[in-house]
């Protein structure tokens, strides 16, 4: 899949604090907003992004952790509520693989580690000394809010997602691509909380169409 990249520079943002509501398990939004346009473009975008139950997304991602680093490659296959995240570091080093949903998530790595966990942000961190939110993240990668923690939200008048702010998270999308089928999500991603800071980078989007 062949992707170019829009002209971030040229984009308008506006401010949207807002409250998400739970809806089967999909986020409504109800926002104060500057423009009725902007809304509008959010909104359809938004729907259209709620929709993707099945992707994959593959490219690369540093994560720093405090005074320590570790760069892989990254393999997210999503398939309804069942994720699968392949992390594969230089030479094999730090390589791990998460699988289930977020009720069970089953962690393996290259090191010997096998654990089970409902909660992978805490777990991660003390198990193998770095951490990545997966359960809202799923979501992040799409350019979306995940479920609860009151986000704010920036967007563009494209309706596109540039920062968010959501529970001890933000998150900032530096650039986007368009897919050859149209869709555009993500390329660049960066989401920080005190002592953590996850850069992502897309190199490919794959998605099945509903």
């Amino acid at each position: 899949m062949h992707c170019r990249k829009t002209e971030n520079s040229r984009m308008k943002r506006w401010l949207l604090p807002a409250a998400l509501l739970a809806l089967a398990g999909c986020e409504t939004l109800a926002p104060r907003v500057d423009g009725p346009a902007d809304l509008q473009a959010w909104e359809v975008r938004r729907a259209d992004l709620q929709g993707l139950e099945n992707w994959r997304l593959e490219g690369r991602v540093a994560i720093a952790v405090d005074d320590d680093g570790w760069n892989a490659n990254l393999d997210w296959i999503q398939s309804g509520e069942h994720l699968e995240v392949n992390f594969s570091g230089p030479l094999g080093v730090g390589s791990a693989r998460i699988a289930g949903t977020p009720e069970r998530l089953e962690v393996h790595t290259t090191d010997g580690e096998h654990f089970i966990t409902d909660d992978p942000e805490t777990d991660l961190y003390w198990r193998l000394g770095w951490t990545a939110p997966l359960e809202r993240m799923r979501y992040w990668v799409l350019g979306l809010p995940g479920p609860g923690g009151n986000p704010v939200l920036e967007i563009d008048g494209a309706g596109r997602l540039m920062q968010l702010s959501q529970g001890t998270w933000t998150v900032e999308y530096a650039d986007y691509l368009v897919t050859d089928t149209g869709r555009v999500l993500p390329r660049k991603i960066e989401m920080r909380r005190e002592g953590v800071r996850i850069r992502l980078v897309a190199g490919e989007w794959s998605v099945t169409e509903r």
